[in-house]
């Protein structure tokens, strides 16, 4: 079997190719019956020297296709790849099955090649040749059954009987080359099949039959994507981004058939990782969706580029997972279990996943509204400005919560991902542009196919009158609401413990003294705020107790610890 290049694979060393001692035995096989004429020297220089010109003529035609073996006892002997011409192409017809009596049931496979592998034609040229012996031959047809080969051969030796005594190898390879399908009956396809070896007598000379009909089709068609590939990079071609001729080895061919030159592909991809936007990251044929290998994205983007580009595919596919949530903590992704609870693997903090506190078994869960996970990012510095009679901060708070409610008002969540989703114009069948799942505008099920609901329940419809609102009163309640959630962060941060190496506020797991530091990775005592080295010596009727209750911090040990900190 020759390779998918169409080279013909080394033998190991000191062994004999097939073809090699086919020739050898058919010479010896002349001589013994006499075949072989006795000439004279000036005859067999003269044949020598014919010998010597139709070699050369025959390496500088056929140049990398011809490999000669050498003289040995002064006979030549080569080997020629014959490449049959399809210009066009031909389509490949595989029987898979044999032995079934309805043709036109017969399961076949059929596929189209531009590249047909080549056949190799054995030749060891006779002190005899040309004057009066053609020389020995083997054909090696791997796609095509012995019954064949035996034809082609039958042809070669009927070329040679219409012109004895002159050179005919030329004229052997060219007949293979533009006469050998049409003299098989394949003008218009190729039928491969798998014939009995016992139903005819076979040539010789005929090397090679079909073992596996499966075998030969997955060879051909590696062996045509190989030499189209080295068409390709020898070649030169178009961009169809930037529209500038390079050459074939400057492309980045896509899975698809689609390519593009180096430089504009790495740009493209990292755009793409650069905004964010990686599930956008297909062919850039606008009418092709066809996926970008990530084998092929890590040579174009680098270590750095292909790193964010995992963790941004990583982020979007839990983004679509409604079980996952993240950690209020350390922002770790965490499955979420059937009572809404989940507990991080990396800080181990156990939290709600609907209102993102610690988890609350057996009490009623209060959802956060926009203005209070508004309220929640400011809970710091802007909180403490707010309570403190900051006019600036309250009206710019107060339009960041009729932003929110506006966009709340006109948009929906998505039911699959929960991203809230706006509709422009169009029906209520709508498609989510971060998972891609379908569901209803109007009432908000997956499964609805578009009904004719309205969400449009607000009778502020209108910007105008959003903006022609009294806000006086919802500003006093905001600035009464912020004092209440500033006096509940204050208590919070009161009953969280600092790391005595980072600094970092931590919670204890209930009653648990023994607290581990997400930020700095070490552990420590909440009691005397040491760094716990061994866990069975700091604790126990000599150390700190292990499990206690934080005692309740005064009003006014609060508000001393709040004026010190303004």
């Amino acid at each position: 079997m020759e390779s998918a290049g169409g080279e013909r694979e080394p033998s190991p060393e000191g062994t004999e190719s097939k073809e090699a001692r086919i020739l050898r035995e058919m010479m010896l096989r002349a001589r013994r019956e006499g075949e072989e004429a006795q000439l004279m020297a000036e005859q067999l220089r003269a044949n020598d020297q014919l010998q010597q010109d139709e070699m050369l003529a025959i390496e500088a035609i056929y140049e990398d296709n011809v490999e000669v073996f050498g003289e040995k006892a002064g006979l030549r002997s080569f080997q020629i790849r014959v490449h049959c011409e399809i210009p066009d192409g031909i389509s490949v017809t595989a029987e898979l099955f044999q032995g079934v009596d309805d043709t036109n049931s017969q399961p076949c496979h059929t596929f189209n090649v531009q590249h047909l592998a080549p056949i190799s034609l054995t030749c060891l040229m006779p002190l005899s040749y040309p004057s009066h012996h053609p020389p020995y031959f083997t054909l090696s047809v791997q796609w095509l059954d012995s019954v064949k080969v035996t034809s082609l051969c039958h042809m070669l030796d009927l070329i040679w009987a219409q012109q004895p005594g002159q050179e005919v190898v030329y004229e052997w390879v060219q007949w293979l080359q533009s006469s050998a399908l049409c003299h098989l009956g394949f003008d218009h396809g190729i039928v491969i099949q798998q014939l009995d070896s016992m139903m005819s007598p076979m040539d010789v000379r005929s090397v090679g039959e079909i073992v596996s009909v499966e075998s030969v089709i997955q060879w051909l068609i590696s062996y045509n994507e190989a030499k189209c590939h080295q068409s390709f990079l020898s070649g030169h071609h178009d961009c169809m981004i930037c529209f500038s001729e390079y050459a074939g080895v400057d492309f980045i061919k896509l899975p698809c058939g689609h390519y593009f030159c180096r430089m504009c592909m790495e740009t493209y991809s990292r755009m793409h990782v650069k905004e964010g936007t990686v599930l956008k990251l297909f062919c850039p044929d606008d009418k092709c969706q066809g996926d970008v290998p990530p084998n092929l994205l890590k040579r174009l983007l680098g270590d750095a580029d292909f790193e964010r580009w995992e963790r941004l595919i990583l982020q979007k596919a839990l983004d679509t997972m409604a079980d996952v949530a993240y950690c209020p903590r350390c922002e770790t992704a965490c499955l979420e279990d059937e009572e809404k609870n989940a507990q991080c693997s990396k800080c181990f903090f156990s939290f709600c996943t609907l209102c993102r506190v610690r988890r609350h078994l057996g009490e009623k869960c209060l959802s956060l509204t926009p203005e209070l996970k508004l309220l929640s990012l400011q809970e710091r510095e802007k909180v403490r400005r707010l309570s403190k009679g900051d006019i600036n901060g309250i009206i710019y708070m107060a339009k960041e919560v009729f932003s929110i409610k506006e966009v709340l008002r006109d948009s929906v969540q998505c039911p699959h991902c929960g991203i809230p989703i706006s509709r422009v114009s169009g029906c209520n069948h709508m498609v989510c542009r971060n998972c891609g799942k379908f569901f209803c505008y109007g009432c908000g099920e997956a499964g609805c196919s578009g009904c004719n609901k309205s969400r449009n329940s607000n009778p502020l419809s209108s910007f105008e009158e959003v903006k022609q609102l009294d806000v006086t009163s919802y500003l006093r309640d905001l600035v009464n609401g912020t004092k209440e959630t500033h006096k509940a962060l204050t208590t919070e941060r009161f009953r969280r413990h600092p790391c005595p190496n980072c600094r970092q506020l931590n919670s204890k797991m209930g009653n648990n003294n023994h607290i581990f530091c997400w930020a700095c990775q070490i552990h420590y005592c909440a009691l005397c705020r040491k760094v716990v080295r061994k866990y069975t010596e700091h604790y126990g009727p000599r150390g700190c107790k292990q499990h206690t209750v934080d005692r309740e911090i005064p009003e006014t040990a609060r508000s001393k610890k709040d004026d010190n900190s303004g």
